[in-house]
């Protein structure tokens, strides 16, 4: 995943539950930079539970460089069972990465010595697309601001 955003050149979505300041997601972080830095849009949504104990300042260093990042469905009692546990990387719309990893160092290693054991797939060609729009559409809709009733 990190050789993936270090190569992108045009767009880097990343969605998660779980995001922890530690050592890997401070690896990540500075990837993302590093691409929006190179010019890729780099949009991050990670979930509001999921992630309660990362500081909202840990994100500074990305929206600095022009990096989006929104938090999905920030903690309210009459939504708090509503959930993004989805987790994906897509690069240039055209390699993805789909599983039940994390970004926090427990997930990180083989899964047998050390880390997390969880399973996740390699996506190139055009589903890789389809999951970068399935990606924008929970972006748009991440913190449930809704625009009233129509007439």
């Amino acid at each position: 995943m990190l050789a993936a955003i270090a190569t992108a050149e045009r767009s880097v979505c990343l969605e998660t539950y779980i995001y922890s300041a530690d050592s890997l997601g401070e690896r990540f972080r500075e990837s993302l930079v590093r691409a929006r830095e190179r010019g890729a849009r780099v949009q991050v949504l990670y979930d509001a539970l999921g992630s309660m104990s990362l500081p909202a300042s840990f994100w500074d260093p990305l929206r600095k460089a022009g990096g989006e990042v929104r938090q999905f469905n920030p903690l309210v009692l009459n939504r708090f069972g509503v959930r993004d546990h989805r987790k994906m990387l897509i690069c240039d719309e055209c390699i993805a990465f789909i599983g039940g990893f994390n970004v926090a160092i427990e997930y990180d290693g083989d899964g047998i010595t050390t880390g997390w054991r969880d399973l996740g797939l390699k996506i190139e060609g055009s589903l890789a697309r389809e999951l970068k729009h399935a990606f924008e559409e929970m972006f748009e809709r991440a913190d449930f601001v809704h625009s009233g009733l129509k007439r």
